[in-house]
C-alpha cells in the first residue's frame, strides 16, 4: 500500500465515492482510515483532503467553466478546512486536569476510574482501550481502579512505566519537587514498576507494598506496611499525612490541596524536615491551624495578601 501522503488516492479506493456533492467530514475521515488501514495522523488526514481537492472541483465545476466560482471555492475551501480541524482535533490526546483545592473522578472508555488529586494532570489517546491501554500521569498524583482486561494497562510518569491488568493502586509523581521521583503504592492486585528507561529492572508489587524510582540503573527500592500505605493514600479520603517530610513538599502539596499560597522566605527552610503530620477529612482545623502546627518551634508565620509568609525563627 502507498503510504505517501503526497501521492493520489488509489482508484480502489475512491470508486465508489460520488463527489457531485461536498463530502461530509465522517466520509472524509472513514476514506483516510481505509488508505492508512488505521487511524491517520493530523498529516495524514491533511494528505487526503489535499488530494481529494482537484476531485471536488473538477465534479463540482460546470462542464463549460474552466475555474470554479468564487462562492463555491470559498465552500471548498471552507470544506478542506474544516476536514484538517476535524483530523487534528480526532488525533489529540484526552487532558484532564483537577484544579487546586479540587479533586477530580474520571471515567477512562475502558470502563476503569481515576481520581485525580488537586493540581494533577492526565493524558491518553482517544482510541484509549481500542488495541492499548496507556496513561500518561504528566504531573500529580493519581488512584487507578483498573477494569481486568487481557490488554495491560500502562501509567508512565517523567521517570517510571508501571503496567497492570487489573488493580488498584497509587501514583504519585510531580516532577518539579525536590528530589522529585515516582512513587507507586498498591492497594490491591500486583503491579509491575520500572525505570521508564531500564524496563530489566523492574519490581512487582503487591497489596500494601509501595516503590520508589531510584537513581539511573537501580531498582526500584521496595518498602511494606501499613503505616506507609496510610500515609500515600491519605489524600483520598480528603486528608493528608506527611512523616519526616521536606517543609517544601509540604507546602507545595497544601497550596494544590487548599488553593492558598505558602512562601517560605529562606532557602534552607525548603530541606527542612517537617514534625509529622496527619490532616483527616473531617478535621476542623483551619489552613492557618495546620500552618501554625507545621510550624510549631522550628519556623514562623505570618498571613500576606495572597497566602502565608513562613520565616526562619528569629
Amino acid at each position: 500500500m502507498n503510504t505517501d501522503p503526497n501521492s493520489s488516492l488509489p482508484d480502489e479506493i475512491l470508486g465508489h465515492l460520488d463527489f457531485s456533492e461536498i463530502p461530509d467530514t465522517l466520509t472524509v475521515w472513514q476514506l483516510a482510515s481505509a488508505y492508512y488501514d488505521r487511524e491517520p495522523s493530523a498529516q495524514e488526514f491533511e494528505g487526503v483532503g489535499s488530494d481529494m481537492w482537484p476531485l471536488i472541483q473538477k465534479a463540482t465545476r460546470p462542464a463549460y467553466m474552466r475555474v470554479v466560482t468564487w462562492p463555491r471555492a470559498v465552500a471548498l475551501a471552507a470544506c478542506i478546512a474544516l476536514v484538517i480541524a476535524v483530523g487534528i482535533t480526532l488525533t489529540q490526546p484526552t487532558s484532564v486536569f483537577a484544579p487546586h483545592g479540587e479533586q477530580l473522578t474520571h471515567q477512562l472508555p475502558d470502563g476503569s476510574t481515576v481520581l485525580l488529586n488537586s493540581g494533577t494532570r492526565i493524558e491518553y489517546s482517544r482510541n484509549f482501550g481500542e488495541s492499548s491501554r496507556e496513561l500518561t500521569l504528566q504531573e500529580g498524583e493519581v488512584l487507578l481502579d483498573v477494569e481486568h482486561s487481557s490488554t495491560p494497562f500502562t501509567v508512565e510518569t517523567f521517570d517510571a512505566q508501571t503496567k497492570v491488568l487489573g488493580t488498584s493502586f497509587n501514583v504519585r509523581s510531580w516532577p518539579d519537587e525536590l528530589n522529585a521521583a515516582t512513587d507507586v503504592t498498591v492497594e490491591s492486585g500486583r503491579v509491575q514498576v520500572a525505570p521508564r528507561t531500564s524496563a530489566d529492572l523492574a519490581v512487582v508489587l503487591t497489596a500494601g507494598q509501595s516503590a520508589r524510582i531510584q537513581p539511573v540503573g537501580q531498582r526500584p527500592l521496595v518498602t511494606q506496611g501499613t503505616e506507609a500505605s496510610m500515609e500515600k493514600l491519605a489524600w483520598v479520603d480528603g486528608g493528608f499525612k506527611f512523616s519526616d517530610q521536606p517543609l517544601g513538599k509540604v507546602a507545595r502539596e497544601m497550596e494544590r490541596r487548599y488553593d492558598v499560597e505558602i512562601t517560605l522566605e529562606a532557602p534552607d527552610l525548603e530541606s527542612f524536615k517537617s514534625k509529622p503530620i496527619g490532616i483527616l477529612k473531617e478535621s476542623p482545623e483551619t489552613v492557618e491551624e495546620i500552618i501554625l502546627d507545621i510550624c510549631a518551634l522550628h519556623c514562623e508565620y505570618r498571613a500576606v495578601s495572597n497566602g502565608f509568609l513562613l520565616t526562619p525563627p528569629r
